[in-house]
């Protein structure tokens, strides 16, 4: 598969997760587009910050996902909290960020 194929199906399958959880967090319907833009900016970025990453420093990798993942909860937090109408846009983010992490890890392993 190739690398810009792979962050299309990255992005895509993050906001298949987060859009789901955000609305079983109560989000309004409308405050859903600012989900999407927030994981069309945070997670291409990760993806590619973590393969250069990876790549072309001597920066642990489980040290760089780590940053890098509580860097978007931070970044898209801030978007929550400016732009959504959702009474607690850390815990929305954070578990957001959490499942669509863990059920990623998941595909991943036993898909690819």
């Amino acid at each position: 598969m190739s690398y810009p194929l792979s962050l299309v199906l990255a992005l895509l399958t993050t906001e298949a997760i987060e859009v789901p959880v955000c609305l079983l967090w109560g989000m309004r319907r409308r405050d859903l587009i600012f989900v999407v833009l927030a994981n069309v900016l945070t997670n291409p970025l990760l993806n590619v910050l973590y393969a250069i990453a990876c790549l072309y420093t001597r920066i642990p990798p489980a040290a760089a996902l780590a940053v890098l993942e509580s860097a978007a909860v931070a970044a898209e937090w801030i978007v929550y909290r400016s732009a959504t109408q959702t009474k607690r846009p850390f815990l929305v983010s954070l578990t957001a960020n959490a499942v669509s992490f863990g059920l990623g890890l998941l595909i991943t392993t036993f898909i690819f």
